[in-house]
């Protein structure tokens, strides 16, 4: 019963990148070492949408997450027949009847962003999801294993207001706490947490979200 339901659903994995290692960088490099046998083991997973989001950041942040989706972006032209990227709600309907594989564009941090016309330039890349931190702080707000976390700045404020202007997901993942708060208050529009677990099964783990995140994503 629990393969079936899977096979009928639309299943999202929002961290689900084609390879952590060597396959997954040659991919990216040489679409066509991507055989058939590769593409069965994803068929056969059941899973409709795959999140293949990376931590970028650094003084290269903007080149390196240029890079990462430019080099996805290659991969599914050289494979419209198995997969199909992700830019709108639809899309999620439309890879399910075709029997293709999602790809949804997303990285786990927004220090590309150098300007707000950024997040135009880079939806138009085809990103549709950003976290607004990784673990540590960056301009817009706080991470999850910095010593201190006061939220969101106003820059931050500002990055989720155009995010939701233009149809790219704020994710909070790995988010510090007051600053996913933050991100819940400010935006228009549902805010995700992609992949943590709950902090009171693992208490002091700050990549596990308190249950008044919870509460506030619900």
């Amino acid at each position: 019963r629990c393969i079936r339901l899977v096979q009928e659903s639309i299943v999202v994995d929002m961290l689900g990148l084609l390879s952590i290692g060597p396959d997954g960088d040659r991919w990216m490099r040489d679409p066509d070492s991507f055989t058939d046998k590769d593409l069965q083991r994803f068929r056969d997973s059941g899973i409709t949408v795959l999140h293949p989001a990376v931590g970028t950041g650094g003084p290269n942040a903007y080149e390196s997450t240029f890079w990462f989706l430019s080099g996805h972006n290659g991969f599914i032209s050289a494979h419209t027949d198995a997969f199909m990227r992700i830019d709108s709600v639809d899309d999620f309907a439309r890879a399910k009847a075709a029997k293709k594989i999602g790809m949804l564009l997303g990285v786990q941090n927004s220090e590309h962003f150098r300007t707000l016309q950024d997040v135009d330039r880079f939806h138009a890349l085809g990103q549709r999801v950003s976290q607004l931190t990784y673990n540590s702080r960056n301009l817009y707000g706080n991470g999850s294993t910095e010593r201190r976390d006061e939220g969101l700045s106003d820059r931050g404020v500002a990055l989720v207001e155009k995010m939701n202007q233009v149809g790219m997901a704020v994710d909070t993942g790995h988010c510090g706490d007051r600053t996913t708060l933050d991100a819940f208050e400010v935006s228009k529009k549902p805010v995700l947490i992609t992949h943590s677990n709950v902090r009171e099964l693992n208490p002091g783990h700050p990549r596990c979200k308190p249950d008044e995140v919870i509460r506030a994503c619900g």
